[in-house]
C-alpha cells in the first residue's frame, strides 16, 4: 500500500507541473496573438485621431477571466489605445527599454504576465497582459477536475491490492493450516 501511495503521489505531481506548463503556453500563446492582432490593427488604423491623447476601450465581460486580461498599444510613444482596467503608464517599466517578448511584472500591487511586442516600424508598441492570480486559478481548475478522481481512486486502489494479494495468498494460508492439523 507505501508503494502504491507513492506511485500514486508521484503520478500527481507530474500531473501538478505538467497541466501547469502545458497551461501557461496555451495562455502565453493567446497573449501574444492578442498583441499581434493589435499590432496588426494599430498599423492599418486611419491616423484621424491626431488630437486624442487616448482612447479608453470598454470591453464586454465576454468571460469570467476577462477583466483580469489588459491591453495597451502606444504608437510614438504616445497611449493610443487601452482597455478599461490597463492603466494609462506601460504595463513593462520605461526603465527597462522596449524589448518584445514574455515578462512577468507587478502593476498597482498586482503580478502579471506581460507580453510586449511592436509593429514593423517599431512605431507602434503592444502591451497584453494577464493577471497571475487569473492563470493561477485556471491551473487549479485544471488540477482539481484531473486529481480529484485520482484522489477517489487511491482508497479503491488500496482495497483492490489488499483483495488481490488475500486471494493470492488464500492457497498458502490454506496449506499452512493443513501443515498445522498435521
Amino acid at each position: 500500500l507505501g508503494m502504491v501511495a507513492s506511485v500514486w503521489l508521484v503520478t500527481a505531481v507530474v500531473t501538478w507541473f505538467d497541466v501547469r506548463h502545458e497551461l501557461d503556453e496555451l495562455l502565453d500563446g493567446h497573449l501574444a496573438q492578442a498583441a499581434a492582432l493589435l499590432v496588426v490593427q494599430q498599423a492599418r488604423e486611419i491616423e484621424d485621431d491626431e488630437g486624442e491623447d487616448e482612447r479608453r476601450v470598454d470591453t464586454p465581460t465576454l468571460h469570467r477571466y476577462v477583466p483580469q486580461v489588459a491591453f495597451q498599444v502606444f504608437h510614438d510613444g504616445r497611449l493610443a489605445l487601452r482597455s478599461a482596467n490597463a492603466p494609462a503608464a506601460p504595463m513593462v517599466a520605461a526603465g527597462e527599454g522596449f524589448r518584445s517578448g514574455f515578462r512577468s511584472v507587478t502593476i498597482d500591487g498586482l503580478a502579471w504576465r506581460v507580453f510586449a511586442a511592436h509593429g514593423a516600424e517599431r512605431d507602434v508598441q503592444v502591451y497584453v497582459g494577464e493577471q497571475a492570480a487569473s492563470r493561477s486559478a485556471i491551473v487549479w481548475a485544471a488540477l482539481r477536475s484531473t486529481l480529484w478522481p485520482m484522489l477517489a481512486a487511491l482508497p479503491l486502489l488500496a482495497l483492490a491490492t489488499w483483495w488481490a494479494v488475500r486471494s493470492g495468498v488464500a492457497p498458502l494460508r490454506r496449506l499452512g493450516r493443513t501443515l498445522a492439523e498435521r
